[in-house]
């Protein structure tokens, strides 16, 4: 069901415009209908998928759950987002275990060093490791990373539960009706026609 409602608004201005112009014109050439559409660029659109579904497509594959209800940007963009960090994730993994080899080789260059100087005690071989400044800086290189990965975990994990909440207050908002249109039409009397059309929920 459908709703309109028309607005006239008349401007004295453009007869006198029209009389003055010696020229007549057609109603055709003045005539002109735009309509203007006022929607989000990224709707949904009606389907089966119920919220829940879309909550479990969602936290399976980020985007799926979008996806599924007609919301391709949306999901497009949780996809991307997701596949970024996952890809940000590996690398860092991969940076902490180069960071774990040099704390090894800067740990083992150090106790052979010891070792040609006559020391033997343990404890002495230990506060020379830790009073070392290059094996202290390969050490905090490697927390560093740590603390990285274990930030992007939690990221990946929040990116994950908030495509998941999205997906399903989208698919809520699926059966909403079309966007509002606007319609303005100017007529041969300078008189200029507004309309606005709602489309209204069906009733069951």
């Amino acid at each position: 069901m459908a709703a309109f409602c028309h607005v006239f608004l008349l401007y004295s201005s453009v007869p006198a415009f029209l009389d003055t112009s010696h020229s007549k014109l057609s109603a055709q050439e003045i005539s002109s209908t735009v309509t203007n559409d006022v929607g989000a660029l990224d709707t949904t659109r009606p389907s089966n998928i119920s919220p829940g579904a879309a909550f479990l497509r969602a936290v399976i594959v980020p985007g799926w759950g979008h996806a599924s209800i007609g919301s391709h940007t949306r999901g497009g963009f949780y996809f991307a987002a997701q596949a970024a960090t996952v890809y940000t994730l590996l690398r860092t993994r991969v940076r902490i275990g180069t960071a774990q080899d040099r704390v090894q080789l800067t740990e083992g260059a150090l106790i052979n060093e010891l070792a040609s100087l006559g020391v033997t005690d343990p404890d002495e071989i230990q506060e020379a490791l830790n009073s070392d400044g290059r094996l202290r800086d390969v050490r905090g290189l490697l927390d560093s990373r740590k603390e990285q990965h274990e930030d992007l975990a939690a990221f990946s994990i929040f990116l994950v539960l908030l495509s998941a909440a999205d997906a399903y207050v989208s698919a809520h908002l699926a059966g909403f009706p079309a966007p509002l249109d606007i319609e303005t039409q100017l007529s041969t009397d300078g008189a200029v026609d507004i309309g606005i059309r709602i489309q209204l929920p069906n009733s069951h």
